[in-house]
């Protein structure tokens, strides 16, 4: 007997080499409303509850998170970046391990209305409704923000619980950024004579003259290398960023003709320097390419381009390496030699083109063109009608 074929959502479809991540169940809806509640004492109280958690012998976890929680927390628990899932894990986390959690506070953010706890949807349909807080964190080590989402759990009497917590940690105690009230005061009253300006003395920085020697040497001068070094700048430590390219942006002005950013301009704003109001939503990549130019201008980053490194090597008892750099400048080759105690790649997940070369029949392939995806600028006037192959389905194929 025949078997009628049964359609599999694509969310349900087991891809080769993915791996299927489960779907959050949301808590089950309270039988009353919950428009005569108070959302500022449900979220004080919550907090006063975590508060004592973080400080108390006893486990009360489970007062506080229901069964099916999760907590997206960004260095404030360790220096590292974590989803914990369910109540038990989180319980692990706070209470047990051989490194403690290092939160110590939260507090409500109640700056403006906006952050003032409040009556929110939980779920997208608006279905489930709780109390939304914003937070303010502090660790061990620094201070950050927060958000948690409560909930009655209607398996428990109604007590309000967390559904989500997010957490992230935004400066550190004793190197803050010199932004805003800490921002540099530009000026040296006084007679000084033999002093330098602010341009020789940006030019012996970015040059890299003693005693402006990196601390850290960042690889590629992309949008990831660019926001390290601006966020390394606020923090006092001096680097230096290398690109093999001819310009800062040539990472993506070297893309094909017609590339425009598919992420908008709200996700894509850079440490300091926002996108202006007028920019457009989606950016087209020269029009990146250029901002990227000013702000390393802007923000003072020290950017060598037309630079390779040629050795390293890691030196445990003095805990720094010694770097070969390659310059190319001014139409004349250099051959630096620095000693940094750290190396950031910043090449991105695709900075080496995969091109296969198994394939039978690449040495006798008759066709116009056999490129990497990187390599394609855009069609030919001449190519209508012509047949093309593109090998893979992400991005950089159905965008060409």
């Amino acid at each position: 007997m025949a078997t009628a074929a049964v359609e599999i959502p694509p969310s349900d479809r087991g891809i080769p080499g993915s791996h299927m991540l489960v779907h959050a169940k949301f808590p089950e809806v309270p039988p009353k409303p919950l428009e005569s509640i108070d959302p500022q004492l449900v979220a004080a109280t919550w907090v006063e509850a975590f508060n004592a958690l973080l400080h108390g012998n006893e486990d009360t976890t489970s007062k506080l998170f229901l069964e099916e929680s999760y907590w997206r927390d960004l260095l404030c628990s360790t220096w590292d970046f974590h989803t914990f899932h369910g109540r038990s894990k989180i319980s692990s986390v706070l209470k047990t391990g051989e490194k403690p959690c290092r939160l110590r506070e939260l507090k409500l953010d109640s700056n403006s209305d906006v952050k003032k706890p409040n009556l929110c949807s939980i779920d997208f349909n608006g279905d489930i409704k709780g109390v939304q807080a914003f937070l303010t964190v502090e660790t061990d080590v620094g201070r950050g923000r927060g958000l948690v989402k409560l909930v009655p759990d209607i398996k428990d009497g109604g007590s309000w619980k967390a559904f989500t917590l997010f957490t992230t940690l935004e400066e550190l105690k004793g190197h803050e950024e010199s932004v805003c009230t800490r921002r540099p005061t530009g000026v040296d009253h006084g007679a000084h004579p033999g002093r330098l300006n602010w341009q020789q003395r940006r030019d012996a920085e970015a040059n890299c003259e003693t005693p402006f020697e990196p601390t850290v040497l960042i690889i590629g001068a992309g949008q990831g290398g660019l926001t390290v070094a601006a966020r390394l700048k606020q923090l006092g430590i001096r680097a230096l960023i290398i690109d093999r390219n001819d310009r800062i942006g040539d990472n993506w002005r070297n893309r094909y003709h017609q590339l425009v950013l598919h992420d908008s301009v709200w996700y894509d704003h850079m440490p300091y320097l926002n996108f202006p109001p007028n920019w457009p939503v989606f950016t087209p990549k020269d029009k990146l390419a250029e901002w990227f130019e000013i702000y390393a201008q802007a923000l003072e980053l020290n950017v060598w381009m037309k630079t390779n490194l040629t050795a390293s090597s890691w030196d445990e008892s003095e805990h720094h390496w010694t770097v070969t750099l390659d310059r190319e400048i001014d139409g004349k080759k250099e051959t630096r030699t620095f000693h940094p105690r750290h190396i950031v790649q910043a090449t991105g997940h695709s900075g080496e083109p995969y091109f296969p070369s198994h394939i039978k029949g690449l040495d006798d392939f008759k066709g116009d063109r056999l490129v990497h995806s990187s390599q394609f600028t855009g069609p030919r006037p001449n190519a209508k009608g012509k047949k093309a192959v593109i090998v893979g389905s992400c991005n950089s194929a159905h965008g060409k």
